[in-house]
């Protein structure tokens, strides 16, 4: 079924109660398939409340190791770049990554919620360092399912970036019997999501599986989600 060979993602679930808003408004459109959520922003426990109102709503780990807050209430790196630096160079940093991953996902679980799918705020789950760190505890904790960031026709440094850790982290992802979907729409046009990036998604399940992810609530670009959901309803997707 078509149904089946794409996934609608909302990240940033719980970091305002404006993103839960959007989410919620996404859900209740039957334009959404999952949200990923910050479990240690302040709004991430009505996230949950929003999702126990939309039980086909699939919650997985927004695993969050920048810009945003730590377990234990301080501030962690705010660049991306920056992050990835650290936890590539420093070694005594290592130790405390572990324990804020093991500690993400500890608290998605304290949460109610049932073991999924993680991916990453700004794609860091795909840095070398927390892939190797985070796939174990994922699978020991039963997570099955994680994000590539592999884009068709998305060119430039950043995508390339993505793509190669994405293409390094495939055969370990295998190999624990973690899912993934061939291609994935959004990091081209992050931040300026249009209809035509949904129907280019939606196009592409012709070839393989797919997910598109984008962010409600802070993407200005973003279409109304009725709008998505009849795209999707003459395929059989809705």
């Amino acid at each position: 079924m078509l149904a089946e060979k794409i996934i609608l993602t909302a990240d940033d679930f719980g970091r305002s109660a404006e993103v839960n808003a959007a989410i919620a408004a996404w859900a209740k459109a039957g334009a959404l398939t999952q949200a990923s959520l910050m479990v240690n922003e302040t709004a991430a426990p009505a996230a949950v409340a929003i999702g126990r109102e939309f039980p086909a709503l699939r919650i997985g780990l927004h695993l969050t190791l920048c810009d945003g807050r730590a377990s234990d209430g301080s501030s962690l790196p705010r660049s991306p770049a920056g992050a990835g630096l650290k936890y590539a160079f420093w070694p005594g940093a290592r130790a405390s990554l572990s324990r804020e991953i093991e500690a993400q996902f500890a608290r998605f679980l304290e949460l109610g919620l049932p073991a999924t799918y993680w991916d990453g705020h700004t794609h860091l789950h795909l840095h070398p360092t927390v892939m190797r760190i985070a796939l174990p505890i994922a699978v020991r904790h039963r997570f099955t399912a994680t994000r590539l960031v592999r884009e068709p026709a998305s060119f430039g440094l950043l995508a390339w970036i993505f793509h190669s850790l994405s293409n390094r982290a495939a055969p370990r992802l295998k190999k624990a019997r973690v899912s993934f979907t061939d291609a994935v729409f959004g990091l081209r046009n992050t931040g300026r999501i249009e209809l035509r990036d949904f129907q280019e998604a939606i196009e592409w399940t012709q070839r393989g599986t797919v997910e598109i992810y984008f962010h409600p609530g802070a993407e200005p670009r973003l279409p109304q989600p009725h709008a998505v959901a009849a795209l999707l309803q003459p395929r059989g997707l809705a």
